[in-house]
């Protein structure tokens, strides 16, 4: 609900306030006193057009801004939908400060485009004039109004419809993507026999690239490797003098021939032996390494030939081992569709007979809501239109079928109206004046 407007320097308007109270509001006053102008300014704020010459003379911006009651689930939704924060009292303040050649609109003090004003303003206000804005004349709304009204099961069938069109839509989908001719077919068989057995013929395994780069960098590095486990084996070995295993050996003899005097020379001896014993641990995993180290030509040629046929193989089928693995297997199951070709698209046709059928059942159930509640609506808007003073009118909503069925279903939905005695119903946007729209 509109809750207040603010209007400064537009037209003949200095600066106005506009409070709005709970029920109807009526707006009265001679021609010329600014009725349009307000409701004009509503129009402003929420993304309306605006021309220079509306700016109040000798003024340099306009100002319009809105407060309406926001609490509701449609409007914060909207708000999260966009990611704009909601007030701590649950209002929604619109605001646009126009100039010539720009301005800016805002909500919740936030900076937004226009398309979102407006996107904003469809979950908070409905704007029916004389001559636009007129959503009742707008005949694709008469379907949102009647269903807005259903209740109960009306959710349910009409979700069931919208996933059964989907369903017939894929399938529809498929078979116009499937459908190919026998050169196409044979075409498509070729290609896919082609990619299904260079990969097939690789033997891939999950994670091989990976552990063949690791010893392709290995074997290419190697002789540098080598050669710093051999220097490194030198300073730390026992074979030479300068070594630390040598010079650790000596070191080890010299605390043992006196650790016998005393306890506290036996635990230094401990420490010792222990780092003589890690010593040797390195000194032996070195060697190991070193012999690990040693490959032939034929072992790096093979393993850079396997790494050339895995990576050509990623950049054709996939960035990574298992996608090109993956991309095999679909190359095998379209294999087996194409030799059973007549027969899958013969599968896909009953599906979407059955689909078809599923559809025709939803869309009749919802049919049938959206019939009889458009007998009570019908009846509703009819007596207030008595209640209106229109003691001869005729108002129906027809429900009839479409000329394609939709995601909402095959109705076509339209308002109906007769206001003069003899006169047939007739569409209302062909009948009612404004007021007689704004009225109902």
């Amino acid at each position: 609900m509109l809750q207040s407007l603010h209007v400064k320097n537009l037209a003949l308007i200095r600066e106005t306030e506009v409070e709005f109270g709970p029920g109807l509001n009526i707006l009265t006053g001679e021609t010329g006193a600014g009725k349009s102008l307000l409701i004009g300014s509503i129009n402003l704020a929420l993304g309306g057009k605006f021309e220079k010459d509306m700016l109040r003379k000798g003024a340099e911006s306009a100002l319009v801004e809105l407060i309406f009651e926001g609490d509701s689930p449609g409007v914060r939704n909207k708000l999260a939908q966009m990611e704009l924060e909601e007030s701590e009292d649950g209002t929604v303040i619109i605001s646009r400060k126009m100039q010539t050649g720009k301005s800016v609109c805002r909500i919740n003090g936030e900076t937004v485009t226009a398309k979102q004003v407006k996107e904003l303003a469809e979950a908070l206000i409905d704007i029916h004039g004389q001559h636009e804005h007129q959503s009742l004349l707008n005949k694709r709304r008469h379907m949102e109004i009647l269903d807005s009204y259903c209740g109960g099961d009306y959710n349910q069938a009409a979700e069931e419809v919208a996933r059964e069109y989907g369903r017939c839509r894929d399938i529809r989908k498929a078979l116009n993507e499937e459908s190919m001719d026998e050169e196409t077919k044979s075409r498509e068989r070729a290609l896919a026999e082609f990619e299904w057995k260079e990969i097939e013929e690789a033997g891939l395994e999950e994670g091989e690239d990976e552990e063949l780069e690791q010893r392709y960098r290995l074997m290419v590095n190697s002789k540098r490797i080598l050669e710093s486990l051999s220097e490194s084996s030198r300073m730390t070995g026992s074979d030479s003098e300068e070594g630390a295993g040598s010079a650790l050996g000596r070191a080890l003899r010299a605390i043992r021939s006196v650790a016998s005097y005393d306890r506290r020379l036996e635990e230094l001896e401990g420490q010792l032996a222990e780092i003589d014993s890690l010593l040797s641990d390195y000194s032996r995993d070195v060697a190991e390494y070193m012999a690990d180290c040693e490959f032939d030509g034929e072992d790096f040629a093979a393993t850079e030939e396997r790494l050339n046929l895995l990576n050509h193989l990623k950049g054709k089928y996939g960035k990574t081992i298992e996608d090109v693995i993956n991309y095999g297997r679909d190359r095998q199951k379209l294999l087996e569709k194409l030799e059973d070709y007549d027969t899958y698209m013969a599968k896909l046709e009953e599906e979407l007979a059955r689909a078809e059928g599923d559809l025709e059942e939803a869309c009749g159930r919802l049919s049938e809501i959206r019939t009889r509640n458009a007998l009570a609506l019908q009846q509703l808007l009819q007596d207030a239109l008595v209640q209106l003073n229109f003691l001869t009118v005729e108002f129906e909503i027809a429900v009839r079928p479409g000329q394609a069925v939709t995601a909402k279903g095959w109705d076509d939905v339209e308002f109906m109206i007769s206001t003069n005695p003899g006169e047939p119903l007739k569409p209302l946007s062909q009948v009612a004046s404004g007021g007689e729209a704004g009225m109902i």
